[in-house]
């Protein structure tokens, strides 16, 4: 895991978003400027791994916009 200070504007956007959605381990969405992704995870560090390829894809598209994370279903 990279370091918070070590991460670039991406990650870090990503990891904040993800970090300020996090219930507990369950399903989360992302969403992005009208384009939203279901993630499984059981912690915030691994939802964060798999919501930056999924963001860094749409970021061209939806340049400026903001990231939500948030719960949809808590196992």
């Amino acid at each position: 895991m990279t370091k918070y200070n070590e991460m670039n504007a991406t990650q870090r956007n990503v990891y904040d978003a993800c970090c300020n959605g996090w219930f507990m381990g369950g399903r989360y969405r992302a969403h992005l400027n009208g384009s939203q992704h279901d993630f499984f995870a059981d912690t915030a560090h691994i939802l964060a791994r798999e919501v930056e390829p999924w963001y860094a894809k749409h970021q061209e598209r939806h340049a400026g916009g903001n990231l939500v994370v948030k719960c949809v279903q808590a196992l």
